[in-house]
C-alpha cells in the first residue's frame, strides 16, 4: 500500500484559540451514531451544554447547533471547543477530530492532505519553498479498487506526476505552466471519453506561451460567477464585488501597469500561487475516478489561480503591500466557499468545462 502526503503535512499543529479564524463556524457537522452514544456519558459539567447544543437538521440528522453568528454553540470564549477542553480530544466527533486533514483512498493508494480553508495550513502552503509530495510503501499487498479501470488510475497517476513536475519548472512562468497543463488535460479528456485509457500515458505536458488576451474582463466574469453562488459568509461576495469594481475602472493600460508594479514589488506572488495551484492539482486530479471529469477540474483550478492572483492584486493595490495574513485570509475564504461547498464546486467545474484551453486568459504584464 502506497501512502502519500504533502511535505508540510507533518508540520501542521492546530493553533487552537490563537487561530485568526475558527473551524467551529458555519459548518453543519453531522454526528455519527457512535459519537451520539458517547455523549450520553458526558461528565455532568458538560452534559447540559451538550444537550442544548444538539439539534436535528432537515434531513433528520443530529448535528451541532449554530448561534446567530454561525458559531458552534460548543465554542468557548477563548476559542476552544468545550468538549475537547473539558473532556478530551478523544470525544470529538469524527469530522471535528479530522479537520483540516482529509484522506482519499484509491485502492492501492492512500493520499492524505490538509484543507486550504485552515489558516495554519494556508501559511504552511504559501511559505513552502515548493509543493512536494512524500511517499512511502508500507509493504502490505495492494487492495483492489472495484469498479475503476486500473488503466484509468494508471493514466491519472502518470499524468498527474507530469503535471506536478511541470509546476516545479521555474524557468517558465506560472501562466505558461498552467497553459501547458490545460492542453494536456484537454487531450487526456478526449482519451478518457473514448475509454482509451492506455493511451493516456503518451500525453505529455509541454509549457505553452499564452497569447495576449483580455484577462481583466475574464476575471470580472469570474467574480460575477462566484458572487452568484451560495456563500457561507457575506465577506466572500463582498470581496469579489470589490475586485470586480476595482478592475472595472481601469483602462487596459492601467491594468497592465498595476500588474507589473504588483509583480515587481511582491515578487513572491509567483511561488505562492504556484504552491496553491499545485495543491489544487494534487487534491482534485485523481477524483476523476468518480466521474471521468478531468478537464473540468483542471480548468477549474487554472481559473481559480487567475482569480486568486487578482484578489491578491486588488488587496495589494489598496496600500501597495500584501501582508502574509491577507494572503492567508484570501486563500482560506476561497477554499471554504468553493472547495468545501459541494454544490458550488460542481457548478464551478461545469462552468469551467465550457472553456477551451485557449479561452482561459492569463495575465500578460
Amino acid at each position: 500500500m502506497i501512502h502519500r502526503q504533502p511535505s508540510y503535512y507533518s508540520s501542521f499543529r492546530c493553533l487552537g484559540g490563537a487561530c485568526p479564524d475558527t473551524c467551529c463556524r458555519d459548518w453543519d457537522i453531522v454526528l455519527d451514531p457512535e459519537t451520539i452514544a458517547d455523549y450520553q456519558s458526558a461528565p455532568p459539567s458538560l452534559a447540559q451544554r451538550l444537550q442544548s447544543s444538539l439539534t436535528i437538521d432537515e434531513d433528520g440528522d443530529t448535528c451541532f447547533r449554530l448561534d446567530e453568528h454561525g458559531m458552534c454553540t460548543m465554542l468557548t470564549e477563548d476559542g476552544l471547543c468545550a468538549i475537547q477542553k473539558e473532556w478530551g480530544e478523544s470525544h470529538l466527533c469524527g469530522h471535528c477530530a479530522a479537520y483540516p486533514r482529509f484522506i482519499e483512498e484509491y485502492g492501492h493508494l492512500t493520499e492524505a492532505s490538509l484543507a486550504l480553508s485552515c489558516p495554519e495550513v494556508a501559511r504552511l502552503l504559501l511559505t513552502a519553498s515548493a509543493f512536494e509530495v512524500e511517499e512511502k510503501d508500507d509493504g502490505h499487498p495492494d487492495l483492489p479498487f472495484p469498479d475503476i479501470p486500473p488503466e484509468l488510475m494508471l493514466g491519472l497517476e502518470i499524468s498527474r506526476k507530469k503535471a506536478l513536475d511541470m509546476m516545479s519548472q521555474r524557468r517558465y512562468t506560472l501562466w505558461d505552466r498552467l497553459q501547458g497543463i490545460l492542453h494536456m488535460a484537454h487531450s487526456l479528456q478526449n482519451r478518457i471519453d473514448a475509454q482509451e485509457y492506455s493511451a493516456m500515458a503518451g500525453v505529455d505536458a509541454v509549457p505553452c506561451v499564452s497569447s495576449p488576451s483580455d484577462c481583466k474582463t475574464f476575471t470580472q466574469s469570474l467574480c460575477r460567477f462566484f458572487v452568484s453562488l451560495e456563500p457561507l459568509r457575506t465577506s466572500w461576495p463582498q470581496r469579489l464585488v470589490q475586485c470586480c469594481q476595482r478592475l472595472e475602472v481601469l483602462s487596459q493600460e492601467e491594468y497592465q501597469v498595476l500588474c507589473r508594479d504588483f509583480e515587481a514589488q511582491f515578487p513572491q506572488w509567483q511561488q505562492h500561487l504556484t504552491n496553491v495551484a499545485a495543491y489544487l492539482l494534487f487534491r482534485h486530479w485523481h477524483k476523476t475516478v468518480n466521474d471521468d471529469q478531468l478537464y473540468p477540474r483542471t480548468a477549474f483550478f487554472a481559473a481559480s489561480t487567475v482569480l486568486l492572483y487578482h484578489l491578491f492584486l486588488v488587496e495589494w493595490a489598496q496600500s501597495h503591500t500584501l501582508a502574509q495574513a491577507q494572503e492567508i485570509t484570501i486563500c482560506c475564504v476561497f477554499s471554504r466557499e468553493v472547495e468545501h461547498m459541494e454544490e458550488n464546486l460542481e457548478l464551478a467545474m461545469e462552468t469551467c468545462a465550457t472553456l477551451s484551453p485557449t479561452s482561459i486568459p492569463f495575465p500578460n504584464s
